[in-house]
């Protein structure tokens, strides 16, 4: 372990830590599991596509240095991904547990201290961005968090679970499948689309995620033949050709087809298994 493992990594770790024991007293003391984990996997997704792809990435707002990953996009995004979890899972715990206000407050200055914290440790840095502004987010995510709950626990109109799932495609797929293939160095994102080298990525991969998610979910849940379905998948394989084509989305020599396999597979698995977690509507 070098010495940023210490200086840097080590509190992130020590974050994701606190996320994890989060998240296991929820589990353990709540009835409804399925409940709580599709509720986290949508906040989650919520954070991520609001916090990663708008605020961190387009708006510049902030930087971390996690110093897991040499290149500072990848490691600003793993840093995000530490940040955003750690959050998500707070939403939850307040909702499970139907806190009031002033805890909610409590627990929202007790983030702005772990960012101010991380401040002083050079191991994030604030562009435009301020502290406050995340106690006032903070304090909305929880009221969000609540009313997705509300809805969830309803099982309302079929729209809102369609909704919640393909915020849930965010959490599982663009991490795991879409960052991680850019993060080992097998799949890239053309950084010239606009001049802003991160926002290009983020808004190429956000915007392949969504018509990837979109699409596959069509295809998932509307009752056609199977013929009618496997149409659909080559032209899936065929918008991932012509997005490779134009230097949209490049990957590495002999990865194309695996990767592109992996993508739309893995994204009808996560359908799959999203729609056997959230309730039916009634």
């Amino acid at each position: 372990m070098g010495p940023t493992f210490w200086s840097n990594t080590i509190w992130y770790i020590l974050l994701g830590i606190m996320t994890i024991l989060v998240l296991v007293i929820v589990f353990t003391k709540t009835p409804n599991r399925k409940h709580v984990l599709s509720l986290y996997l949508s906040v989650c997704g919520i954070t991520f596509f609001a916090f990663e792809v708008v605020i961190l990435m387009c708006l510049k707002a902030y930087i971390y240095f996690p110093k897991i990953f040499s290149n500072q996009h990848d490691d600003s995004v793993v840093g995000n991904i530490f940040s955003q979890t750690s959050v998500s899972a707070a939403a939850v715990f307040i909702t499970v547990f139907n806190l009031k206000f002033h805890w909610q407050l409590i627990i929202a200055l007790i983030y702005g201290g772990i960012e101010e914290l991380f401040i002083l440790l050079g191991i994030y840095q604030q562009n435009w961005y301020r502290t406050w502004m995340t106690i006032i987010g903070l304090l909305i995510l929880f009221r969000f968090a609540k009313i997705v709950s509300t809805i969830l626990e309803k099982q309302s109109r079929r729209i809102w679970r369609y909704i919640f799932i393909f915020f849930g495609l965010c959490t599982l797929h663009f991490n795991i499948v879409t960052w991680g293939s850019k993060a080992v160095g097998i799949r890239s994102f053309n950084e010239t689309l606009i001049p802003n080298n991160d926002c290009s990525i983020a808004i190429i991969a956000a915007t392949l995620n969504l018509l990837l998610a979109v699409s596959t979910m069509i295809l998932y849940f509307m009752d056609i033949k199977w013929k009618w379905k496997a149409v659909g998948i080559f032209v899936l394989y065929f918008a991932h050709f012509f997005a490779e084509k134009y230097q949209l989305i490049l990957s590495s020599d002999g990865w194309f087809f695996i990767l592109t396999s992996i993508s739309i597979w893995g994204m009808y698995l996560n359908i799959y298994l999203l729609d056997r977690l959230y309730p039916k509507p009634l």
